[in-house]
């Protein structure tokens, strides 16, 4: 020190020491602004919840964290909650419209309050594509385990193949028996898979009927097809270029006695039934019961507009679009899909909740918000504001008992029964091109079922 000091004149040394008082008293007034705001966050909980989700709104969370601090060092200690349990959902059905998606974040965090160590987080994974719930659990498990989700909601199609690969876990010990027994026909064939129980469907979409104009049409429609077809006053429009034309040729050749499968496991159609369904749209063609636009139109909107226009007394529709719409019942009426020898049995899809967790605390944890969310009132309420049918009947205990509609598709998912064939197959693809070919007259029904026959063998 003294070699240090031997450096420094009197004058120098005043200065520092002037310099080191300044700083003391400057960390001085900052501990005293500080105290009373570690005053606030001492010990202090915080609830952060998500507000009403919208389409564009953010993913819906229910937080719950615990802020403490330290009494010896001011900066405030974040200790988090203890458990987390993730969901990953398509947006195509966790966004549907604003009310239905409100209604979800107001479960979510329902069932968060009733946790409250608990942090709950809902991620959006798209329905298809590399960024798919299936897809990303495919890599996930073997990449990145950690980050995979505990519950997830996933097309209906797909729940078979992720237990196939063992993406998912049986809920048969997990979820109470009453849950599966109160799903609609169409919903119990996808639930089991030899003897388990491999995921809980709870809605069902595009139910496929009729609507029609009452003011044009005054008496009960026809169940057979012929009858129907007969009436030189009615016009019948559908998208004979897009899915749903497909698809109503598709239940017209399952009730000719078709099958999908051959015996060795393979996709097949078999002529005689795919032509008669065929010559079903071919004889309303010719009629002028099929009117011509339709062979020019792909989706349901169009046809809905020209149906809505008065060009013609008959539209093909689905569910969503019904609910959607939402017509005056007062205008427009609907039906059954007159069909061979009566109504054609509709085809749906659907969406279904599946575990994809290993641990088995988490599971149990899962199980318990899908019943949750599976439950009657819960189910009801988000598949009414959604535009979706739920999956289970007593849901529709709160619906609306009144309105017309809510009585006829509880009729009709009685008789529903899944669509076999996803939208993106080899089938649906060469069944919809003979459809365009007989509806926009380019092929006789023989012809075009003969090439539709041979593409899928090739």
């Amino acid at each position: 020190m003294r070699g240090c000091a031997g450096k420094f004149d009197g004058h120098t040394i005043l200065h520092i020491l002037h310099v080191m008082q300044r700083n003391v008293s400057m960390i001085a007034l900052l501990l005293v602004l500080l105290l009373p705001a570690c005053d606030l966050i001492n010990g202090g909980a915080i609830m952060q919840t998500a507000a009403t989700t919208t389409p564009e709104a953010a993913t819906p969370t229910a937080t719950s964290a615990q802020v403490t601090a330290d009494p010896v060092v001011p900066a405030p200690v974040i200790t988090e909650t203890s458990r987390t349990l993730t969901i990953w959902m398509p947006p195509e059905i966790a966004l549907r419209n604003e009310a239905g998606a409100a209604i979800l974040n107001d479960q979510l965090l329902a069932f968060a309050a009733a946790h409250p160590d608990l942090d709950v987080k809902l991620e959006y994974k798209s329905a298809s594509g590399q960024g798919s719930v299936l897809n990303y659990l495919r890599t996930g498990r073997n990449v990145a385990p950690d980050v995979l989700p505990d519950l997830i909601a996933i097309p209906t199609d797909q729940l078979a193949i992720a237990a196939s690969e063992e993406l998912v876990y049986p809920l048969n010990d997990l979820i109470d028996p009453a849950l599966v027994d109160d799903l609609y026909p169409a919903a119990q064939a996808l639930v089991h898979s030899g003897e388990q129980i491999i995921g809980y469907p709870f809605a069902l979409t595009s139910l496929p009927h009729l609507a029609y104009d009452r003011n044009t049409i005054t008496t009960t429609i026809p169940l057979n097809w012929n009858e129907l077809i007969a009436d030189s006053n009615n016009r019948f429009i559908f998208p004979a270029a897009g899915r749903e034309g497909a698809i109503l040729a598709l239940e017209f050749y399952l009730a000719a006695g078709g099958t999908l499968v051959d015996d060795a496991g393979q996709a097949t159609l078999q002529l005689e039934p795919f032509v008669t369904a065929l010559e079903q749209l071919s004889q309303g063609r010719n009629t002028g019961f099929i009117l011509l636009q339709s062979s020019n139109m792909s989706t349901l909107e169009e046809t809905w507009q020209a149906f809505g226009a008065g060009s013609a007394s008959l539209v093909e529709t689905t569910s969503n679009q019904f609910l959607q719409e939402n017509p005056d019942e007062s205008a427009v009426a609907v039906a059954p899909v007159s069909g061979l020898n009566g109504p054609l049995t509709p085809l749906v899809n659907g969406w279904a909740w599946a575990i994809s967790t290993p641990e088995s605390t988490q599971r149990a944890l899962a199980a318990e918000l899908l019943s949750e969310l599976a439950s009657s009132a819960n189910l009801g309420d988000w598949s009414h504001q959604s535009y979706v049918l739920p999956a289970r009947r007593e849901a529709f205990m709160a619906w609306p008992p009144d309105e017309p509609y809510t009585g006829f598709v509880q009729q009709e998912l009685e008789r529903a029964q899944p669509n076999p064939i996803s939208g993106n197959s080899n089938i649906m693809t060469t069944v919809g091109d003979a459809v365009f070919d007989v509806v926009s007259l380019a092929k006789s029904p023989q012809v075009a079922a003969e090439e539709a026959v041979a593409a899928i063998q090739q």
